[in-house]
């Protein structure tokens, strides 16, 4: 492991979530160098070109020479460039991930052999509908905790390093565990945008200018990129299934109360339900 004065990053993955981490390292540490690698080669030179101390590299072999690397792929390839970065030789950068599904990405990471020492499990929770680097922006990595999810492999050492980095970054960091991130997320995140795809898989045939603004805020979740969100609902699958069977006991629960005479237990559960939603709201 090299030591906490952070000098040259590597970046791999050039999109939303990496060229907001991007911008927030050209803002917080702009005497740094940063190494960008992306498989679209005009991604990575959009977000390099937006670092005053950045180039787009072909390969992830240069980024052997990193302090720290920062690993914002879709979910689906995170565990698999995290092995690579893991097995570069002469490297002892520290690896930090963005996944929002924890679970599959430590179990993959820990079942190739590689040792993981150096790789701290990670994941920015503020983020938003539009993918790609131009609707990157430095707060998306400050404006809500970085979650930090070790696991037994994670050295002390570097999950040290990666507190201080961040907070360097200027983000709140959070420490869970990876299977507690991912119900969290399956209840906060994935199950919401998988209620929003169906929702608007059920008002396709209605014509779009008489849907309610209550049904096209819901349903504008769907218009986030797909590939990302089946890769994530598939990396999620178990955490995701039981947000939704509580879901359902849920929705049924108040469709009862609906048919009930009495309409105090109904309008009692829903002035629960929104004060919880006001709670939210006064915390932030």
């Amino acid at each position: 492991m090299s030591g906490i004065d952070f000098q040259k990053f590597g970046l791999v993955g050039a999109g939303l979530v990496g060229g907001s981490i991007a911008a927030r390292l050209a803002r917080a540490l702009p005497d740094t160098v940063l190494l960008v690698h992306d498989a679209s080669p005009g991604n990575a030179a959009y977000v390099a070109e937006r670092h005053p101390r950045s180039e787009r590299v072909g390969t992830i072999a240069p980024l052997a020479g990193c302090d720290a690397i920062f690993v914002a792929t879709p979910v689906a390839t995170i565990a698999e460039q995290v092995v690579t970065l893991l097995q570069l030789p002469n490297s002892d950068a520290l690896i930090i991930d963005t996944g929002s599904a924890k679970q599959a990405i430590v179990a993959a990471v820990a079942t190739s052999g590689a040792d993981a020492g150096r790789f701290v499990p990670g994941h920015p929770l503020a983020g938003g509908i539009s993918a790609g680097p131009g609707r990157a922006s430095g707060d998306i990595v400050t404006a809500r905790p970085f979650v930090l999810t070790p696991t037994e492999s994670t050295g002390a050492e570097a999950l040290a390093h990666a507190k201080i980095l961040l907070e360097r970054l200027g983000a709140e960091v959070v420490e869970m565990t990876p299977d507690a991130h991912d119900r969290l997320l399956a209840l906060g995140s994935h199950l919401p945008h998988l209620i929003a795809y169906a929702l608007a898989g059920l008002g396709t045939d209605e014509p779009g200018d008489l849907l309610p603004a209550s049904y096209r805020g819901i349903a504008a979740f769907a218009g986030s990129d797909a590939q990302m969100w089946s890769d994530i609902f598939r990396a999620n699958s178990a955490e995701l299934k039981a947000a939704m069977e509580e879901f359902k006991k849920r929705l049924d629960l108040i469709a009862a109360m609906a048919d009930e005479p009495v309409p105090g237990v109904l309008l009692e559960t829903l002035t629960d339900a929104k004060a919880r939603i006001d709670a939210l709201e006064n915390e932030e």
